[in-house]
């Protein structure tokens, strides 16, 4: 069966095409390139807009302060005209208000003046106090004493004075105060309470987005105006204006009188936030705005950005396209060109290309690689044409370029090669004839000795069957020797060990003849003593006289009791001390045939390893007996093998001596380039 071979070019099918990886990776560079600036952008405009509303507030916070400024100097110059009125000062006027209490023209022309400023300016209240705070003259609603603060602020400043606070009784108001002199020196104080709609007016002017709004706080952080005046009745506080903590250097900034802007969250809305201070009073006016006001803006800039960036980007890709195309199509022909060289197609032209870039080189330098390979392939095709009909003279006639030349070279050492190798080959050939006529010379004095060793081979089978037999004949009797020996070591084991029985026995006899010895003594010191006592028994029987007979007859039979007492304990004692050296003797004796029977022991102990040592050695030699056998066994069967050999070798010389004759002839069909260089 045959198998049709794949084509090449499934193995270079392209998965994916130039245009297309152009256009992609083109498009995704620029849509990334387009993302990171949209996001600098929005980055950028963010920070661009919070620091151009920072900037625009602060000067805006600046212009407001000026204008409740303006406004508070407007009121302050007419109480300076109050207080300048000739009507107001009285000549000797002091601290005392007694002293002028009777005085009704005075007091009427306070009053009047009063009365008049009241009517013309907007006032909830105007009044006349002396240095002590205490109400002179005033109009309806002043209060009896003046502000403990206030009237501080006044002794201390000796001048014009805005009260810090703007809440006046139940309502909210503008407390002025003015020193009144009298020749120089102050003796009273006009003050009077504008209505809070002056300074409301200023901060209802100031609309900034649709949630902007602008207070003011004094140096305490109290809110002196705000747009909802309900706080400025509460009491309110900046640092609850501005969220609580977290604002500490902004609201630092406000109650010490600075002006600036800056940032911050209140109740998680981001706040721009700028301050000025209120000049001629403790006030400072703030501007306040969300952030998100302007971010509709920004987000509207952002849109017509990312619109007109889109519109480009559709604009950039039909373009890349267009020139992916231009790009793509030449690439694709010069590949298919490169797919049909690697399937062995040299004969397809190649589509020049007119375009005066690098496509042109591209098409003209494939041009001429297909061209050289045809001609290197042609050239190799008839160097081995020539070599496969025995011409190992011929040579390349094509000029090798570049790293082409090693095709040359290669060939070159091919033929080099090849002429050598026949030549070794002719070589050989003629020493493979003159070795094959040697051989077969050797082949028969290999015969002869193959015979005689294996003549010899078996007379030495012989020789070592004959001392494998004797060696067994010494194994039994060495397998005797060590069994009686074995015997004589029990027997001699056993002796010994009744030896050791008969030694204890005779060292108790020996104890108990020394007990024994022991109790005759003992039996001999009551013989003395009984024998003393009848004795003494005698002589008191002698001083009894006739009385005492009886009991000397008494003791003298104790006394002869006890001289046979003390010879039966000296008969003991003798025959004891008999029985002990006989004793002895024997454990004399005992010793030292125990110590016989131990070295009776020890011999037969050697006796019996040195059997042991004459069978494991007589062993050893008949197993390796058996393996010399084994060996001569081997040996045998190789001269039988080498016999046949050499029988074989005869033959084979022969035949190779014709092999070598016909090598000769085939390499003779070669014509070497030696020879013709001859």
């Amino acid at each position: 069966m045959v198998t049709k071979k794949p084509d090449s070019r499934d193995g270079h099918r392209m998965r994916r095409s130039l245009n297309g990886r152009i256009l992609r990776n083109t498009t995704l560079n620029i849509l990334v390139l387009v993302a990171v600036c949209c996001v600098i952008m929005a980055l950028s405009m963010q920070s661009l807009a919070n620091s151009i509303l920072l900037d625009s507030l602060q000067p805006m916070a600046r212009q407001s302060a000026k204008t409740v400024e303006a406004n508070i100097h407007m009121l302050a110059d007419r109480m300076m005209v109050i207080a300048g009125d000739s009507r107001m000062s009285i000549v000797g006027f002091g601290g005392d208000t007694e002293a002028f209490s009777g005085a009704d023209a005075e007091t009427e022309s306070w009053k009047a003046v009063l009365t008049e400023a009241s009517e013309i300016y907007e006032f909830q209240t105007i009044a006349l106090y002396d240095l002590n705070g205490s109400l002179v003259e005033g109009m309806d609603g002043a209060p009896k004493s003046l502000n403990a603060d206030f009237l501080a602020l006044l002794q201390e400043t000796d001048n014009l004075t805005t009260y810090t606070k703007t809440i006046f009784g139940d309502v909210l108001g503008i407390t002025i105060g003015m020193p009144v002199k009298v020749e120089g020196e102050t003796a009273s104080y006009v003050v009077g309470v504008y209505k809070y709609d002056a300074l409301n007016d200023v901060l209802s002017s100031i609309n900034i987005g649709k949630h902007g709004m602008a207070y003011m706080v004094n140096r305490e952080g109290i809110v002196t105006g705000h747009p909802d005046q309900e706080k400025v009745k509460a009491g309110a506080t900046l640092l609850e204006l501005s969220g609580g903590n977290g604002n500490e250097e902004a609201i630092k900034g406000v109650t010490t009188g600075e002006t600036g802007a800056t940032e911050f969250v209140i109740d998680g809305q981001d706040m721009l936030v700028a301050f000025s201070p209120v000049r001629g009073t403790q006030w400072s006016l703030v501007i306040q705005v969300p952030k998100e006001d302007y971010d509709n803006l920004i987000d509207r800039a952002m849109v017509v950005a990312g619109i007109c960036t889109l519109v480009v980007l559709v604009i950039s890709i039909l373009l890349i396209l267009k020139m992916a195309r231009s790009i793509s199509r030449p690439v694709k022909n010069v590949t298919n060109r490169m797919v049909s060289l690697a399937d062995g197609d040299l004969h397809t032209d190649v589509i020049n290309l007119r375009s005066g870039d690098e496509l042109e080189i591209m098409t003209e330098t494939l041009a001429d690689t297909v061209e050289s390979v045809k001609q290197y392939i042609s050239d190799i095709r008839q160097v081995l044409s020539g070599v496969a009909d025995g011409n190992l003279q011929i040579e390349p006639h094509v000029e090798y370029r570049g790293d082409f030349t090693q095709i040359r070279n290669s060939l070159g050492n091919i033929l080099q090669s090849m002429n050598e190798t026949i030549m070794g080959f002719r070589a050989a050939a003629t020493r493979l004839a003159s070795m094959a006529d040697e051989l077969s010379g050797q082949s028969g004095q290999l015969h002869e000795a193959s015979l005689e060793q294996n003549q010899e081979t078996e007379a030495l089978v012989g020789d070592v069957t004959h001392v494998k037999e004797q060696l067994v004949n010494v194994t039994e009797s060495s397998r005797q020797t060590r069994t009686m020996t074995v015997e004589i070591t029990s027997k001699v084991q056993e002796a010994n060990d009744q030896m050791t029985a008969l030694s204890n026995a005779m060292d108790e006899i020996s104890a108990k003849a020394q007990e024994i010895t022991t109790i005759a003594k003992s039996i001999d010191d009551i013989a003395f003593q009984t024998s003393i006592l009848a004795l003494n028994a005698s002589v008191e029987a002698a001083h009894a006289g006739s009385a005492g007979k009886g009991f000397a007859v008494v003791a003298e039979e104790v006394k002869d009791l006890a001289g046979k007492s003390a010879k039966a304990a000296q008969s003991a004692m003798e025959i004891v001390e008999n029985t002990r050296t006989v004793i002895q003797t024997g454990v004399a004796l005992n010793a030292s045939t125990a110590k016989s029977l131990r070295s009776i022991y020890g011999v037969s102990t050697e006796i019996s390893e040195i059997s042991d040592q004459l069978v494991a050695a007589v062993q050893g030699q008949e197993d390796a007996l058996i393996s010399m056998e084994a060996r001569i066994a081997t040996i045998s069967a190789i001269a039988d093998r080498n016999l046949q050999n050499a029988g074989g070798t005869s033959q084979s010389s022969g035949l190779l001596a014709k092999e070598a004759e016909e090598l000769q002839a085939q390499v003779g069909k070669f014509a070497l380039k030696e020879e013709y260089d001859r």
